[in-house]
C-alpha cells in the first residue's frame, strides 16, 4: 500500500475498492439499531425487501430477507431496525443489512392489525358459517396460556367452580415478546397432532396494551387457530380488546373469565334445570295418565253400546245370509235340470249332425274313386310320359323321343316318328 506524507504523519492511500473494503470492516463490527420511518418499502422476487428509513429529509437504505421479517410492514410504520451497515462495492450506496424488524407505538401496530385483518377476512377466515359448535360437556380441555398468568388463574378458578373432575391439558406458552408466536403455533400443532384427547381448546391472555397482544395478532397464530380440527376459544384481553385470533376462533368470549362459563355448564345450575325437567315431565307423565284412564273409559263406555249395535246387526245380517243361502240352493238345483236336460238336446242335435256329415263324406269318396285315374285308364284311355313328365300336347313331342305309355294293366315303351306323329 502506499503512503503519503499529510501534515508530517504518514497517510495510507487507498484504491476505491480497497477504501469500501475499508469502510465495511470498521463499521461491520457490529450490529445497530436505528429507529425511524418505513418509506419505499418493496418485495423483489417474493424474496428481496428493500425499504428507506428515513426521519425528516434524513433517509438510509435498508435491506432484508421477506421470511426473516414480520408481516404487515407498509410505508409509514415507525420500527427499530437492527442489522448490520455496509457500503455496497457497484454503487457506493450506504445501507443495512436488516436481521430483525420491530414496529414501535401503537399506530403501527394499528396499521398492522388493520392490513392482516384486511387480508384474512379477504380469504374467508372469519366466515362464521365455517364455525363449529362447541361440545356441551367437554371431559378434556386444552388450554394455551402462561402458567404464571392471572388469566389462567381466572379460569381455572372458574372451571372448577362450575364443573369440575375435569381432565385439565395445559401447554404453556410466552404470551407476548419473542417466542410467543412461536410458543402458540406449536400448541396448536401439538393438540391437533394426536398426542391429546382434548375436545376444546381454550386461547386465553389478560389484557394489556396493543404492542402487549401483537402475538395474538399474528397471522401465523391466526391461522393455526384456523386450521384447528379442534374447536377454538379464543378469550385475550379485556371485553374492550380484540385480536385477529379472536375472529378466527369458533367462540370468542370477552374475557378469560367468560371462557371459563363457556367451555362447560354450570353444575349447580344443571342440576336446578334436571330437577324442573323432571317435575315437568312427571306432571305431565301424570296428566297423560289420568287423561288417557278417562278417555279409555269413554270408549270402553262407546265400544259397548256399539258392540251392542253390532250384535243385533250381525244377527239380522245372519238370518238374511241363510234365507239367501237356501234360495240360492233352489235356484242351483234347477239350473242343474235345465243345464242336463240342454245337454242331452244338444248330445242328440250332434249325433245326428255327425251321421249326415258321414253320409255326405261316403258320397263324396265314391265320386272321386270314380274320378281316380285308375278308373279313367279302365276305360280305354293311357297317359303318355316323357322321362316321369305327362305330355298333354303332340306339339310337345320332337321325332326319336322315347316315351311311356301306361294301360291300365301296364306300361310300354315307344318311339315318335319325324313329321308323321306317328309312334313305332
Amino acid at each position: 500500500m502506499e503512503f503519503v506524507s499529510e501534515n508530517g504523519r504518514e497517510v495510507p492511500v487507498f484504491s476505491v475498492h480497497d477504501f469500501i473494503e475499508y469502510t465495511n470492516l470498521l463499521i461491520g463490527r457490529k450490529q445497530v439499531v436505528v429507529e425511524g420511518e418505513i418509506g419505499s418499502y418493496n418485495v423483489s422476487q417474493n424474496r428481496w425487501v428493500f425499504f428507506d428509513l428515513k426521519e425528516g429529509d434524513a433517509r438510509m437504505s435498508c435491506f432484508g430477507v421477506l421470511y426473516q421479517l414480520p408481516r404487515g410492514l407498509v410505508d409509514g410504520m415507525t420500527v427499530r431496525v437492527t442489522g448490520t451497515p455496509r457500503v455496497h462495492q457497484k454503487s457506493g450506496k450506504f445501507s443495512i443489512t436488516v436481521d430483525t424488524v420491530e414496529m414501535m407505538g401503537e399506530g403501527a401496530l394499528k396499521k398492522a392489525f388493520e392490513l392482516t385483518k384486511k387480508k384474512l377476512q379477504a380469504e374467508g377466515l372469519f366466515d362464521s358459517a365455517r364455525k363449529r359448535v362447541l361440545p356441551r360437556f367437554p371431559q378434556t380441555i386444552g388450554i394455551i396460556a402462561s402458567r404464571e398468568s392471572a388469566a389462567y388463574t381466572d379460569f381455572m378458578r372458574i372451571l372448577n367452580q362450575r364443573w369440575g373432575g375435569l381432565d385439565i391439558e395445559l401447554f404453556h406458552v410466552k404470551v407476548q415478546g419473542e417466542g410467543a408466536v412461536e410458543d402458540i403455533v406449536n400448541a396448536f400443532a401439538y393438540f391437533n397432532s394426536g398426542q391429546s384427547e382434548a375436545e376444546v381448546i381454550v386461547l386465553t391472555r389478560g389484557g394489556g396494551s396493543m404492542e402487549d397482544l401483537h402475538a395474538f395478532n399474528d397471522e401465523a397464530v391466526a391461522r393455526a387457530v384456523f386450521g384447528s380440527r379442534i374447536p377454538v376459544i379464543c378469550g385475550v384481553g379485556h371485553e374492550r380488546d380484540e385480536s385477529l385470533a379472536d375472529y378466527v376462533a369458533d367462540m370468542r368470549v370477552a374475557t378469560p373469565t367468560h371462557a371459563g362459563t363457556l367451555v362447560v355448564p354450570d353444575r349447580d345450575e344443571l342440576n336446578r334445570q334436571i330437577t324442573h325437567s323432571v317435575q315437568s315431565m312427571s306432571q305431565y307423565i301424570e296428566g297423560s295418565i289420568e287423561w288417557n284412564r278417562n278417555a279409555i273409559q269413554r270408549y270402553m263406555t262407546t265400544l259397548e253400546r256399539s258392540a251392542t249395535h253390532t250384535l243385533h246387526d250381525f244377527a239380522q245380517l245372519e238370518k238374511r245370509f241363510i234365507f239367501r243361502i237356501e234360495s240360492f240352493s233352489q235356484e242351483a238345483l234347477h239350473t242343474h235340470t235345465r243345464i242336463q236336460s240342454l245337454t242331452e238336446h244338444v248330445i242328440q242335435a250332434m249325433e245326428r249332425s255327425f251321421e249326415q256329415t258321414r253320409q255326405s263324406l261316403d258320397g263324396y269318396t265314391k265320386s272321386l274313386l270314380h274320378l281316380g285315374p285308375e278308373e279313367v285308364l279302365k276305360r280305354g284311355y293311357s297317359i303318355v310320359r316323357r322321362r316321369g313328365s305327362p305330355i298333354t300336347s303332340a306339339e310337345a313331342l320332337k321325332g326319336g323321343d322315347t316315351i311311356d305309355i301306361t294301360f291300365k294293366d301296364g306300361t310300354r315303351q315307344a318311339k315318335a316318328l319325324d313329321n308323321q306323329q306317328s309312334l313305332l
